[in-house]
C-alpha cells in the first residue's frame, strides 16, 4: 500500500515540535542591593531551602534585612550627634569667649547623656558577649549546613543526568539529549543560586568583627574561597569544603567559655 503524505496545518505542525531547552530554562534572579546613608549596604540573601532564589524571595528577604539595620545605626547615629555637639562647642571656645565655657559644657553633658545606654553596652562587664558571639557562630554554621543539603541534592541530580547524557550520546539519541542537557543547564543554574548565599555570610562575620573585639580569646573565622566554576567535579569539591567549614566553625563556637 503506497504511502501518503498529508499536510498538516502549520499550527498543529509547531504543536508536535519537541519544546526547546529555552522554552524551560531557569532565569538568574538579579540581587537587589538596599544602600545605607554610612555607606555600604545590604544585599538580597538566597535562601537555598525556598530552591531556585527569585527576584520576590530576593526582595523579600532584603526587606527582613531594613528594621534589624535601622536598629542597629540608633547609636551610631547618637555618636554622630554627639560628635557634632563636641566639634561646634569647641568651634565656640576656641574664640576666646570664656563666657561660653558654661554654656558648652552644659551642652555636650546633655549630648552625652543620649549615650548613656549606648556607652552601657560596652564598658559593663556583664553583657555576654560571648554568648552573642557563640550563637552567631552556630548560626553561620547551620546556614553553611543548609547549603550542603541543597547543593547536595544538586550533586546528586547532576550525578545522574551526566550517566544519561553519556548514555543518549552513545544511541545517538538528539532529542533525548536535548533535554538532559537542558535539565543539567538547569540543574547548574540551581547550584549556581545555593553558591550566592555564601556571600552573605561573609558580610555577617565581616560586620561581626566588632563584638569579637570586644570578647577575649575570640576565635579567628576564616572562611574559604569557593571556587566560580559550576561543574560536577567543581561541586563536588566545592561541598566537601562547606561540610569541612561548618564543622570547624561548630567547634569553634563550642570551645567559647560561658
Amino acid at each position: 500500500m503506497p504511502d501518503i503524505d498529508i499536510a498538516l496545518p502549520a499550527s498543529v505542525t509547531a504543536a508536535l515540535e519537541p519544546p526547546k531547552c529555552v522554552d524551560f530554562s531557569l532565569p538568574k534572579p538579579n540581587i537587589p542591593e538596599l544602600r545605607i546613608p554610612i555607606g555600604s549596604g545590604f544585599k538580597g540573601i538566597p535562601n537555598p531551602a525556598l530552591g531556585i532564589p527569585t527576584d520576590c524571595s530576593m526582595n523579600a528577604s532584603l526587606a527582613l534585612q531594613i528594621a534589624p539595620m535601622m536598629a542597629s545605626m540608633e547609636c551610631l547615629l547618637k555618636v554622630l550627634g554627639f560628635l557634632s555637639t563636641l566639634i561646634d562647642v569647641f568651634k565656640q571656645l576656641s574664640t576666646g569667649n570664656a563666657f561660653a565655657i558654661p554654656g558648652g559644657l552644659a551642652e555636650i553633658a546633655d549630648a552625652g547623656l543620649e549615650l548613656a545606654d549606648c556607652l552601657d553596652m560596652v564598658l559593663s562587664p556583664a553583657i555576654p558577649f560571648g554568648q552573642f558571639v557563640k550563637d552567631l557562630l552556630l548560626m553561620i554554621a547551620r546556614m553553611i549546613r543548609c547549603m550542603t543539603q541543597a547543593l547536595g541534592s544538586i550533586v546528586e541530580v547532576l550525578a545522574g543526568l551526566e550517566l544519561e547524557i553519556s548514555s543518549a550520546q552513545q544511541e545517538g539519541n538528539d532529542a533525548l539529549l536535548a533535554q538532559l542537557e537542558c535539565a543539567r543547564d538547569n540543574a547548574l543554574c540551581s547550584a549556581d543560586g545555593v553558591m550566592q548565599s555564601f556571600d552573605p555570610i561573609a558580610t555577617i562575620l565581616a560586620l561581626a568583627g566588632p563584638f569579637f573585639d570586644l570578647m577575649p580569646d575570640a576565635p579567628t573565622i576564616e572562611l574559604p574561597q569557593l571556587a566560580s566554576d559550576t561543574d560536577l567535579e567543581t561541586l563536588k569539591t566545592t561541598l566537601d569544603t562547606l561540610e569541612q567549614t561548618a564543622l570547624t566553625i561548630e567547634g569553634l563556637a563550642e570551645a567559647i567559655p560561658l
